[in-house]
């Protein structure tokens, strides 16, 4: 190793490496090889592996504490495999404990807050749950209007959803307003 480069990059190896070691926890490059390894297996359908590679994860990044964010995102995914597989019941218990994980690692008001406020809406909804489901997918809309703003046409399908859900929970008031904001989203976009 006579090349200060070479000499460099394998010192920088070496402290990740026992950094890794001393922590229990996969390094940077480790924890994002991993974690797109599992967005992968989501997309592919391969939920088996991914749920493996959750749970192989989840004790390295719960030894850190509520306040990082890979155990929010580790619990949070756990939840959409669960409710891929048709266990809702199980995903529902996944999604109500990654929203404190977030709240402490992200904050109250950040926009991931919305994903499991919005899955959980949809499950609540799905068991006709309706003023259960209301306020969470209020909440999600407004975390997702203060980061995008309320005309970006991103809002487009949490909007929709929340019109359906008002429609379905006779809030006609509500459900005619929201419907006029889809409206003109959509004349601005197209």
């Amino acid at each position: 190793m006579k090349h200060p480069a070479n000499r460099t990059l394998f010192l920088r190896w070496l402290l990740a490496g026992l950094i890794s070691l001393l922590t229990g926890c996969p390094t940077s490059s480790e924890w994002d090889r991993q974690w797109e390894q599992v967005q992968a297996n989501i997309t592919h359908g391969q939920f088996q592996e991914a749920k493996d590679l959750l749970h192989r994860l989840l004790p390295s990044v719960r030894k850190h504490g509520p306040t990082d964010e890979r155990y929010a995102l580790v619990v949070f995914h756990l939840g959409e495999v669960a409710r891929l597989e048709g266990e809702e019941s199980l995903a529902e218990a996944y999604y109500w404990e990654a929203l404190p994980l977030l709240a402490q690692s992200l904050g109250a008001e950040h926009l991931r807050m919305a994903d499991p406020l919005a899955a959980l809406a949809s499950l609540y909804q799905q068991k006709n749950q309706l003023e259960m489901a209301r306020p969470l997918l209020k909440r999600a809309l407004a975390l997702r209007e203060k980061s995008w703003g309320l005309s970006d046409p991103q809002l487009l399908s949490t909007l929709q959803n929340y019109h359906a859900l008002l429609l379905a929970g006779d809030h006609q008031e509500e459900a005619t307003e929201i419907a006029g904001r889809i409206d003109r989203i959509l004349k601005r976009s197209s």
